[in-house]
């Protein structure tokens, strides 16, 4: 997709550098979820919902041609996709609400369980247009995921229960309200269904754990010192809690290519100095130090590592060697 072109940065920085002199908030908090539908029906003729709760908002966009035979996303709807970014940024720059992320949930009509979702971070936005992050840095920040709606999933699961049960309609939706319609525990469960949001107020620590487990994810698959050793089944990071302290726990399920490599420890070791290498990035990046140490795991030789924080930007800074922490 092709998302924060020259137009898109040229048209957000004047909103920007208006605000940043003082200017009056063009989109009053009051009314910035109704100024997200009214920008995008007026200037592009797109007709969207919005939600919000806490310091993110949701936007809803159904289309007719998501996506094509071969499950791509259409020209049409990439552009029509750009066009509701740029709206919803927009407004975002140009108001007094304090928002801090927002999530485009792309639905198509035709196959409705099938959506798209971006999560974009509205700092994220004013440092791009700022130069204070390049376009490579600033299309890494964003969360974009095409899938299964969890909630259709989980519901067309729980309807073919009742329908065993033979239960009446009104008691399925009583019993899918009161237990199954809920707000989302991840960001992977994020989504819209039956003209009901299903989204949460996202933390910039969750926000970050899982841009750390998408870069994993991009590394292994693209970067050819990893992608020609390892067969890539799955990345995944979550912000937790233990005895009071905050961690990232990641985990990372990377094949070696050859028996010879699963028994040589530089190749074991790749596994977590990628993850070292990535995670160390991502938290500097966002200055974050909400955390005592991130605990990797290689989930193919059951071996693991935790990495304090201190030691993490020493590896970052190269003043910590990889053989040091790996022992």
């Amino acid at each position: 997709m092709n998302i924060g072109g020259a137009g898109f940065r040229l048209q957000l920085t004047a909103l920007l550098i208006a605000a940043i002199a003082g200017c009056g908030p063009t989109y009053p908090k009051n009314k910035f979820e109704g100024s997200i539908v009214n920008v995008c029906k007026k200037e592009y003729k797109a007709d969207v919902k919005v939600e919000a709760i806490g310091k993110t908002v949701a936007i809803y966009l159904p289309l007719r041609d998501l996506i094509d035979f071969n499950f791509s996303i259409t020209k049409s709807a990439s552009e029509k996709i750009n066009d509701v970014i740029l709206s919803v940024s927009r407004v975002a720059l140009s108001s007094d609400a304090e928002f801090d992320f927002y999530v485009i949930i792309a639905h198509d009509v035709l196959i409705p369980e099938i959506q798209i979702v971006i999560i974009k971070s509205v700092d994220d936005v004013k440092r791009f247009l700022l130069n204070d992050i390049s376009r490579s840095e600033y299309s890494k920040r964003m969360l974009i995921d095409i899938r299964m709606s969890p909630q259709a999933q989980k519901e067309r699961s729980i309807k073919e229960i009742f329908e065993r049960m033979v239960l009446d309609k009104k008691t399925q939706e009583q019993v899918l309200n009161d237990f199954f319609r809920s707000e989302p525990a991840a960001l992977g469960d994020i989504g819209y269904w039956n003209n009901h949001f299903y989204i949460k107020d996202i933390s910039l620590a969750e926000f970050i754990a899982e841009q750390i487990a998408n870069r994993v994810r991009t590394e292994f698959r693209e970067e050819k010192g990893l992608s020609d050793i390892f067969m890539l089944k799955s990345s995944k990071c979550h912000y937790l809690s233990k005895k009071g302290k905050a961690y990232f726990r990641m985990e990372i399920a990377a094949d070696p290519r050859s028996l010879a490599q699963t028994k040589d420890a530089v190749y074991q070791n790749k596994v977590f100095g990628e993850g070292m290498s990535v995670s160390a990035a991502v938290t500097h990046n966002y200055r974050f130090s909400g955390f005592e140490y991130v605990e990797i795991i290689d989930v193919v030789d059951g071996k693991s590592v935790e990495v304090s924080g201190d030691d993490l930007e020493l590896f970052r800074r190269k003043k910590l060697k990889l053989e040091e922490i790996v022992k």
